[in-house]
């Protein structure tokens, strides 16, 4: 009774651990979307520290942050968003893949029923060219893709991602720059903006709040 007591002790912390993260990312995500046009051209770094969505790291290149910069904290704020829902596929199955649809605004069911499939047949190519999606990662979590195969094709897939990225930014240059100029001048209407589309998605996933993932078999 004391060993099965001391288990559960340890799968709670576990899920609290998993929630209490993703948690977090999501706030830092939110305030990234929200505070961006106000930081992006002048603390490029910071915005990608709360979210390094596609055009975070695109808008970062021409506000010229340093590469290493670019690269390291890019790769790591994608790789640990990745592997937090890797951890909740594999650890909690369906539930925990029902709970992290909802939390990340679920997916039109072709849109969805299209990566279960992928997943299942092709589930590291999938990882390599879309690192950064929650539900991915959950999905072969969730297909309890091998640890090594996971870490191998989610680095590849990040490293891809920010390579090609930084050539795209460098190739259209001038329109980047241009686009940041405008942004600056309408950084608090956008600021503004941001803010009440992030109140109106949370309130939507606020209205149905699912159940966290429970340990299977409980």
């Amino acid at each position: 009774m004391a060993l099965e007591n001391q288990n559960l002790g340890r799968r709670d912390r576990r899920l609290m651990l998993l929630v209490s993260g993703f948690a977090t990312l999501v706030a830092c995500s939110q305030v990234g979307a929200i505070i961006a046009p106000s930081l992006v051209k002048h603390s490029p770094a910071l915005v990608l520290a709360l979210s390094s969505r596609i055009r975070h790291l695109l808008f970062a290149v021409p506000a010229d942050i340093n590469p290493v910069a670019y690269s390291v904290i890019g790769f790591a704020r994608i790789a640990i968003a990745a592997w937090l829902c890797f951890a909740v596929g594999y650890w909690y199955g369906d539930r925990g893949f029902r709970w992290l649809e909802h939390q990340v605004g679920g997916e039109p069911p072709a849109t969805l029923r299209w990566l279960q499939r992928a997943a299942s047949r092709a589930g590291g190519p999938l990882v390599f060219f879309m690192p950064g999606s929650n539900l991915v990662c959950a999905l072969v979590g969730q297909r309890r893709m091998n640890l090594q195969r996971f870490a191998l094709w989610s680095s590849l897939g990040i490293a891809f991602r920010l390579v090609w990225v930084w050539i795209a930014a460098r190739l259209f240059d001038t329109q980047l720059k241009h686009a940041l100029d405008w942004i600056e001048k309408y950084q608090w209407w956008l600021v503004a903006a941001f803010f009440l589309i992030t109140i109106v998605q949370s309130a939507r996933r606020a209205a149905s709040p699912p159940a966290p993932p429970a340990e299977p078999g409980s």
